[in-house]
């Protein structure tokens, strides 16, 4: 009942094992990934910041545009201003979920 058939992303009732859209689930996508000195920044984000072709969503970003858009703020950007950016352009982009985003900075490692 939270998300009925035929309102988000274009999926058809029932194509995708649940009764009513992408229904919702308890159980997040997580994966673990170790961090490298050359790591700088790490992002925090539902599913709506990203481009999903494959569940037909559409919209969003990619990693490497993601990746490049963070690059190229530099060192000195504001972790705020970021995650507005990335949620603002992801929506134009055509994401059609909701988009959340938080955005922190990696220090130097001892």
């Amino acid at each position: 009942y939270l998300k009925g058939s035929l309102q988000f992303e274009g999926i058809v009732e029932g194509s995708d094992g649940y009764s009513s859209g992408f229904g919702v689930i308890a159980e997040p996508f997580t994966s673990l990934q170790p961090l490298t000195s050359e790591d700088s920044w790490l992002v925090l984000a539902s599913d709506g910041l990203f481009s999903e072709e494959a569940r037909g969503g559409g919209g969003g970003w990619d990693n490497a545009g993601l990746a490049g858009m963070l690059q190229a703020a530099g060192p000195k950007a504001s972790c705020k201003e970021l995650a507005k950016a990335l949620a603002t352009r992801a929506v134009e982009l055509g994401s059609t979920d909701d988009v959340t985003v938080t955005v922190m900075k990696l220090g130097p490692r001892a």
